[in-house]
């Protein structure tokens, strides 16, 4: 038995894995994409519209992983937040670039987060790595104390550092560029 099993459940297999990445680009990524261009083509909606029926795949893919595994993961968090400043901003502003620049703001503090981790050691994409990957609390809690254990803590400390700084600057870019998000001409 591998040091990531435990007595009841089987660690997952690359396939495994490859399998759950691709469902979650399907439906977070794949199929909010093409709600929006069918919505603004074919049904002619608002951009404001489609965009937020467009969120509505990543929130019940969010809301089907939490009823399955009975817990919400970080990931799934983050998501859910980002869908609330979506509706949010929506509803008070009706402007489609206050929408997109949303999902920006959020990954600016997706970025201050991922930085604070680091200045108290304690990585964030530990957290999100065992809640994607491990499959019950005793997996979380041993791949944590692996990862914080071994002399891979440092090296996730950097790659934390580096995609937090990479959230802060996609963050300021977009503040800083009204271009930032193109938006098609039907706008």
């Amino acid at each position: 038995m591998s040091k990531m099993q435990t007595a009841n459940q089987p660690a997952l297999s690359r396939r495994a894995i490859r399998t759950r990445l691709l469902l979650t680009l399907i439906y977070a990524a794949l199929v909010p994409y093409l709600i929006y261009r069918v919505g603004t083509e074919r049904y002619h909606l608002s951009a404001v519209n489609a965009l937020l029926l467009a969120a509505l795949s990543p929130a019940v893919g969010s809301l089907i992983e939490f009823v399955r595994k009975r817990q919400l993961s970080v990931l799934g968090l983050f998501a859910l937040v980002g869908i609330a400043a979506k509706v949010v901003s929506a509803l008070l502003f009706h402007d489609p670039h206050l929408v997109l620049i949303s999902d920006s703001l959020l990954t600016g503090v997706y970025g201050l987060l991922l930085l604070g981790s680091v200045l108290i050691g304690k990585p964030l994409t530990v957290v999100v790595v065992a809640n994607m990957y491990a499959t019950s609390p005793e997996q979380r809690a041993q791949m944590k104390q692996r990862l914080q254990a071994s002399g891979t803590h440092r090296q996730v400390l950097v790659l934390t550092a580096m995609w937090g700084w990479g959230c802060c600057s996609y963050w300021r870019s977009a503040y800083c560029s009204p271009t930032h998000f193109p938006l098609p001409p039907s706008f």
